[in-house]
């Protein structure tokens, strides 16, 4: 009986360090960017959950249906028209108020080199006030692998993050210094 247990237990040890260091290898990679904004939490999260704050430093064009299952949609091109070939749609997968916003890019601009690659991933945007008047900025990006194109759209990825927060920062400056 001894020996049963002994072996019960050996067993159940070794399947546990194994599903550990599975789970621990099947992390998907992420790619993590972080942004300190001075600006209230209130203003962050109306900067990105309302048309008009979108239109403020997305694009000229953009829109919001917020909710989840909503569209987030902006088309850079200020001669376009939202739904035309050059519109980014992101479908809002989960929101938290004021805390997060989970999106999935469903619809590319025409000629979008990435698209396939894209289509396997998801972005989570994360808001920790900091002070009244600062908010922490995580962008979370989630289920790149390890082909050479998902690795090229990370790259191009981490640079579009910086410029988008970039213009966010000046938007939200802009409205402070308006009031």
């Amino acid at each position: 009986m001894l020996n049963f247990i002994f072996i019960l237990r050996t067993s159940l040890l070794i399947l546990m360090t194994t599903f550990m260091l599975s789970t621990a290898n099947a992390e998907e990679p992420r790619e993590v960017f972080h942004v300190e904004i001075d600006a209230h939490i209130d203003d962050i999260w109306h900067a990105f959950t309302t048309t008009e704050g979108l239109q403020s430093w997305v694009a000229p064009l953009a829109d919001i249906d917020f909710q989840v299952g909503g569209k987030w949609r902006a088309n850079y091109d200020p001669n376009g028209t939202l739904g035309d070939a050059s519109t980014i749609e992101n479908t809002i997968l989960s929101y938290d108020p004021k805390k997060m916003i989970s999106l999935k890019a469903t619809g590319f601009p025409k000629d979008f080199i990435f698209e396939e690659a894209a289509k396997d991933t998801w972005s989570v945007f994360y808001f920790s006030p900091i002070t009244p008047s600062r908010t922490k900025i995580t962008v979370v990006g989630l289920g790149y692998n390890e082909t050479e194109l998902s690795q090229k759209m990370r790259s191009f990825f981490q640079a579009a993050n910086q410029y988008s927060m970039d213009q966010l920062k000046l938007a939200l400056k802009k409205q402070s210094i308006q009031e």
